[in-house]
Order: structure tokens, then C-alpha cells, then sequence
């Protein structure tokens, strides 16, 4: 039987998600789903290229910020740093947080500038520990961590947005979370049957997240489908 690779795209805030099975990965994808439309807030993504080449008019074309994922088991040991600065992004996002709970609205100007400096020493440290192989091109291990060593350094302000605005979370979570009932269901089945199956999946597992977000059971909401009445989101303003 031959396969087709498909994509899941996903739209997550903290009252919503929407997933959407797609052949392509492309900006095409997220033009078709059509939920970014009037978005004007801030893009959390995981350095996916099309987030950084929107056209003019695009939904894509606002602001982003990456989303860095603190590296402390086999990453940290390719990019050579030591454990404390390992963890320096981690004492930046705990720092947020201690801010937002303090009511806060910033972090002091000058701990952001010690954070930085701290950012741009472990960026150096990790370029440095990922030179050009002499006689060979670099292996996968070698591009994975050379690849994050360069998105840090050519992402600074994306991916410290968190720190400058604290409305913005420090990791694209949120959105990895929705993919978990994906892969396990690739670990059981394998693949879908269809396309159309694997755009059903998508639509009932973006309801019942949404659903759970606003304090209503996977199963009421699967019930109330069955006798035909289906849940629907409440609507905003």
C-alpha cells in the first residue's frame, strides 16, 4: 500500500484549538484553514521558514516570536555549554513568571540586560563549540546543533520576546500539547486510511479541545454530537 505524508497545522490559544490536516506544510496550508485571517497578536512557532517570509497581506505576516527549547540532556552536550547556562533561558521564563505574579508589567531593565548578556555568552559558546568540519560535511548531530547555535543568534529578539513582552509565553507548548492524540495515534494505526479520515481526526480532536479549554467533558461533548446537538464554542466579541 503506498502512503502520503500529511501535515497537522495548529492554531492554540488558552480558550481554543484548531487542527487541520493538510498535504502540505507550506503557507498555503494555514490560507486554507483560514483561521489567521484577522489575527494581530503575536505568533509563537517553532522556527518553521513560511512564519519568517510572509508576504505583505498574508496571515502569517505579524509578529513572531520562536519559541527556543531549553536543550539539557544530548543537546546540551553538543552545543559544549555547561549546565548553568543550560538553564539560562529557563531562569529568564521563571523570572516572567515571578514578574506576572507580582503584577508587574516588565522586568527591570537592568536584569534584562544582565539575561542578555548572559543569551548572547551561551550563543557564543555554542557557535564556538560547533566549528566547520575540515574533511567532512557536518553530519545530523553536527547540523542539529549548529542549527540552534545560529537560530539564537540570527533570532535574538524572536526568541526573547518573552522577556521583553510578558503577555508572550516562553515555549509553542500550548500547540505541541494538541499533537499528542496524532502521534499516538501513528504509534497504534500507523497511518489513516484516508484523507478524509485524517481530517475528521483533526475536526473532532479540535473540538474536544476546545471543548475541555472551556470546562466542558470529551465525553458530554461526544454525546451531545451522537443525539444531535452538537457543542458549539461560545461566541466572542
Amino acid at each position: 500500500m503506498r502512503t502520503k505524508k500529511w501535515w497537522l497545522h495548529i492554531v492554540a490559544d488558552e480558550l481554543h484549538t484548531y487542527l487541520f490536516a493538510s498535504h502540505t506544510r507550506a503557507r498555503s496550508a494555514p490560507e486554507e484553514a483560514g483561521v489567521l485571517g484577522d489575527f494581530s497578536g503575536v505568533m509563537v512557532h517553532d522556527r518553521l521558514a513560511m512564519h519568517f517570509t510572509a508576504r505583505q497581506g498574508d496571515p502569517c505576516d505579524l509578529p513572531c516570536a520562536y519559541a527556543p527549547r531549553p536543550r539539557v540532556g544530548r543537546g546540551t552536550l553538543e552545543l559544549g555549554l555547561g549546565e548553568q547556562d543550560g538553564h539560562a533561558l529557563c531562569e529568564m521564563n521563571d523570572a516572567t513568571h515571578a514578574a506576572r505574579d507580582a503584577g508587574k508589567k516588565r522586568l527591570s531593565k537592568t536584569k534584562l540586560d544582565g539575561f542578555f548578556a548572559r543569551y548572547d555568552a551561551l550563543v557564543a559558546v555554542g557557535l564556538s563549540a560547533n566549528p566547520a568540519p575540515e574533511h567532512h560535511r557536518r553530519n545530523y548531530l553536527e547540523r542539529d546543533s549548529y542549527n540552534i547555535a545560529c537560530a539564537l543568534r540570527d533570532l535574538r529578539t524572536e526568541a526573547t520576546r518573552f522577556a521583553v513582552d510578558l503577555s508572550v509565553p516562553m515555549t509553542n507548548n500550548e500547540a505541541e500539547r494538541s499533537l499528542r492524540m496524532a502521534k499516538i495515534h501513528g504509534k497504534v494505526r500507523g497511518c489513516f486510511q484516508s484523507e478524509d479520515g485524517a481530517r475528521y481526526f483533526a475536526a473532532i480532536r479540535f473540538c474536544i479541545a476546545t471543548a475541555r479549554k472551556q470546562d466542558v467533558g470529551a465525553l458530554e461533548v461526544l454525546g451531545r454530537l451522537f443525539r444531535g446537538d452538537a457543542w458549539m464554542r461560545p461566541a466572542t466579541t
